[in-house]
C-alpha cells in the first residue's frame, strides 16, 4: 500500500493527487491547483505563455488556451478512487482487529467474563484480575446476547411504533375537535347573533310605532296650545286696542264662550307619562333571558361604573366574553340604565335651557326632531 501511495502522490505536495489530475506532455502528472501555483511562481499568466516542468524542466506551452489545454488523467484518477476506497477497507478491518485485541495483554479476547460482563483474553482468565470470575466463550456469549438483542430491538421497535400512532391518532382527534367545536361556535354563535338582531329590530320597530304615536298625539296637543295662544293674542289685542265699552262689551261675549269651552276642556298633556318612551321597558325586554353581565368584561364593568361620559361607554361594541354561574345582577342592570337616563336628562336639561317656552316653537322643534328620529331608525 506503501508503495501505491508513492506512485500516487503528487510531486509538488507530495501528497495524495487531488482531482482534477493533469498530465503534461511531459508525461508527467500534478495536481490542478499545485500545477497553477507553478504557473503563478515561474510568471506563467497569459493563455500563450510557457512554464517549465517541475521535474524533467521541460518547457510547455499552453498554446492559446491556458491551463484549459492540459488533458485530465482520468486513468490515474479511477485508480487513486480505488486505492482510497481499499485504503477504507483495511483501516477499518485493522480497527476491527484490533478491537479484538486484549490492551493488557496483546491476546486475541475470546472468552467473555460473566461476572463482570467483558470480553477478556486468556491470560486475563489464568493470570490476571479475572482469575475467580465465571467466564464463558466469546462465540457463545456473542450468539445468546445477540438473540437477547433482537428480541429487545423488536421490543423497542413495537414499543416506538405504538407510540407513534397513539400519537397521530391523538393529533388527528385534537384537530377534528377543534374543527368540530369551532364549527359549532360559528354556527350556534350566528344563531344566537341573528336571535338578538331580530330582537333588536323587533324592539326599533316596535320603539318606531311608539314615538311615531305618541308624537302624534303630543303634536295634536300643540295644534291646540298654539290655538290657545292665538286666542290669547286676540284678547290681548282687544283689551289694549278697543275703541269704546260698547265695542268691548260686544266683542267680550264673543269670547267669552271660546274661553269657557277652553278651561272647561281637560288637558291632554296632564298625565306625561303617556306621552314619554319608557327606557326601562325596552331595556327589559332586549336582554330578557339574558344576564347583561356575563357579556361585559370586568374591565368594561369598571368603566362603565366609574364614567359620566355615556358616549365612551357606548364604545365598547365588542367587550370580551366573561361568562360567570352568577345569579343576574339586577344592580348591575339598574346602573347600566341609569347611565342612559343620565346622559338623556343632561341633553334634555341643556335642550330646555337652550329654547324658549313657546309652543309654537316646541310644535316646530317636535317636528324636526321626529323627522331625525325617524331618519335614525331608518338607517
Amino acid at each position: 500500500m506503501e508503495a501505491w501511495r508513492q506512485m500516487l502522490a503528487c510531486p509538488v505536495c507530495l501528497e495524495l493527487f487531488t482531482p482534477p489530475i493533469l498530465i503534461l506532455p511531459c508525461a508527467h502528472n500534478f495536481c490542478k491547483q499545485c500545477l497553477e501555483k507553478i504557473m503563478l511562481h515561474q510568471n506563467c499568466h497569459h493563455v500563450n505563455g510557457f512554464f517549465h516542468c517541475p521535474l524533467c524542466r521541460k518547457v510547455i506551452y499552453l498554446r492559446g488556451r491556458g491551463i484549459v489545454n492540459l488533458l485530465r488523467n482520468s486513468l490515474v484518477e479511477s485508480i487513486l478512487e480505488k486505492f482510497k476506497s481499499d485504503r477504507e477497507k483495511i483501516c477499518t478491518q485493522e480497527k476491527r482487529q484490533l478491537s479484538q485485541i486484549c490492551e493488557e495483554h496483546g491476546e486475541n479476547m475470546n472468552l467473555m467474563c460473566l461476572t463482570d460482563d467483558e470480553p477478556i483474553c486468556a491470560i486475563c482468565k489464568l493470570f490476571g484480575k479475572h482469575e475467580d470470575h465465571s467466564v464463558a466463550k466469546v462465540s457463545e456469549a456473542y450468539s445468546a446476547r445477540k438473540k437477547a438483542f433482537i428480541k429487545k430491538l423488536h421490543l423497542v421497535h413495537k414499543k416506538s411504533e405504538d407510540a407513534r400512532k397513539e400519537t397521530e391518532m391523538l393529533i388527528n382527534e385534537l384537530t377534528a375537535g377543534a374543527t368540530d367545536t369551532k364549527v359549532m361556535i360559528d354556527t350556534v354563535g350566528m344563531g344566537l347573533l341573528k336571535g338578538i338582531r331580530y330582537r333588536m329590530a323587533e324592539l326599533q320597530s316596535k320603539l318606531h310605532h311608539d314615538y311615531s304615536t305618541k308624537l302624534e298625539k303630543l303634536q295634536v296637543i300643540a295644534n291646540e296650545a298654539e290655538v290657545s295662544g292665538q286666542l290669547y293674542q286676540q284678547m290681548e289685542t282687544l283689551l289694549e286696542q278697543h275703541e269704546n265699552s260698547v265695542q268691548f262689551l260686544q266683542e267680550e261675549k264673543q269670547f267669552k264662550e271660546k274661553v269657557e269651552k277652553l278651561l272647561e276642556r281637560k288637558a291632554l298633556y296632564q298625565d306625561p307619562s303617556k306621552h314619554k318612551i319608557s327606557m326601562q321597558e325596552y331595556f327589559e325586554e332586549l336582554i330578557r333571558g339574558m344576564n347583561i353581565k356575563d357579556y361585559l368584561s370586568t374591565e368594561c364593568e369598571e368603566k362603565l361604573s366609574s364614567t359620566t361620559d355615556i358616549p365612551e361607554t357606548r364604545q365598547l361594541e365588542c367587550p370580551a366574553f366573561v361568562f360567570s354561574d352568577e345569579s343576574p345582577d339586577h344592580h348591575f342592570c339598574k346602573e347600566v340604565l341609569q347611565q342612559f337616563e343620565k346622559s338623556n336628562d343632561i341633553k334634555q336639561g341643556n335642550f330646555e335651557s337652550a329654547v324658549p317656552l313657546h309652543c309654537s316653537t316646541n310644535a316646530n322643534m317636535s317636528i324636526s326632531e321626529n323627522s331625525a328620529f325617524t331618519d335614525l331608525l331608518a338607517g
